[in-house]
């Protein structure tokens, strides 16, 4: 997801991020201009809100982002619609915690992650079975 606009709350003791799809970056500023002139309720059906709840260990530097950057943001709970805006929460841990917050700098990164890390979609059990079925039986 990219980033399109970061604010603080007003309690400060956490984030609001407003993210949009990452598949736009080429035509970042003129999706953002497009978003900018739409009325409320149609921008809010394009956008999702996360919550970034600041660590619980003030010692940690809280995470910043940075606009038009592309995340991914894992464990993120309470996920619901809230006035027909996706919304949802996430507890960080601290500034560059790879688990839950990860930032990449094009899509082509996200793309190539996503390759590197998926899994096949065969079990070891089929290969086996397949090798017991094309021996000849006498």
């Amino acid at each position: 997801m990219r980033v399109l606009s970061s604010e603080r709350l007003t309690n400060n003791r956490g984030t609001r991020i407003t993210l949009v799809d990452g598949f736009m970056q080429p035509h970042w500023k003129s999706h953002n201009r497009k978003l900018s002139a739409m009325d409320p309720f149609r921008k809010d059906t394009r956008v999702v809100k996360i919550t970034m709840w600041d660590p619980n260990v003030r010692s940690v530097t809280r995470p910043r982002f940075q606009l038009a950057t592309i995340y991914e943001l894992k464990k993120i709970h309470a996920l619901k619609f809230y006035h027909d805006v996706l919304q949802g929460s996430l507890q960080t841990v601290g500034s560059n915690d790879p688990w839950v917050i990860r930032e990449y700098g094009d899509f082509e990164a996200v793309k190539r992650a996503r390759t590197e890390e998926a899994t096949p979609l065969t079990n070891e059990g089929d290969e086996d079975e397949e090798e017991k079925e094309e021996e000849p039986m006498e």
